[in-house]
């Protein structure tokens, strides 16, 4: 697959956030590996709409191509280093699943689709918040070695995969399983009994 082709499916998944208000003017962060030691990442402040939205750069080398990309960077230098898999990393923030994270520990589907892809996924807390920005790379990085999805409570969600279209499959399964479980209000006091 040429360069251009891959940027175009980077955008057009980058395109498909924004319209599901998962990802936008400097909220999340979406990656793509491209061999061992590049990968594309937006850049900080940038609407999808823009030409620069996104930029190639070195995992093992920090330079000044950096500063220009997501604050999350670091997170996704972090996980391509630590999980050899890995080659999609999205940090999305799906409305639905971060309003239920805030009263539950882990997200256990009710649905079909979401039982099937999903399973249980953990919901982290953020404790301390100076402590949580000295180490948040190396905790994601921990937790999504144990399940592809993490849920962070309050915040967001970080998803790895091995292709864009696993990730993006994943997003849109993990918002709409909150969906249906918010909407339920009778089922999810079963649940949680």
């Amino acid at each position: 697959m040429v360069i251009s082709s891959i940027l175009d499916e980077y955008k057009l998944t980058a395109k498909i956030l924004y319209e599901k208000n998962m990802l936008n003017l400097g909220i999340g962060s979406i990656s793509l590996k491209l061999e061992n030691d590049k990968m594309i990442i937006n850049n900080h402040n940038k609407s999808i709409f823009e030409e620069d939205f996104c930029k190639i750069v070195h995992i093992n080398k920090k330079d000044l191509s950096w500063k220009e990309t997501s604050s999350d960077i670091d997170i996704h230098a972090r996980i391509y280093k630590t999980i050899s898999y890995a080659k999609t990393i999205m940090n999305v923030f799906p409305l639905n699943i971060i309003t239920y994270s805030l009263e539950h520990t882990y997200f256990k589907p009710i649905d079909y689709l979401g039982k099937q892809i999903l399973d249980k996924v953990k919901i982290i807390e953020i404790d301390d918040v100076q402590k949580w920005e000295e180490n948040k790379d190396f905790i994601i990085s921990k937790n999504l070695q144990e399940k592809n999805i993490v849920i962070i409570r309050g915040f967001g969600v970080f998803i790895i995969a091995r292709d864009i279209k696993e990730a993006i499959k994943k997003a849109i399964i993990l918002e709409n399983s909150a969906t249906i479980f918010i909407k339920q209000p009778s089922l999810k006091l079963k649940m949680e009994n």
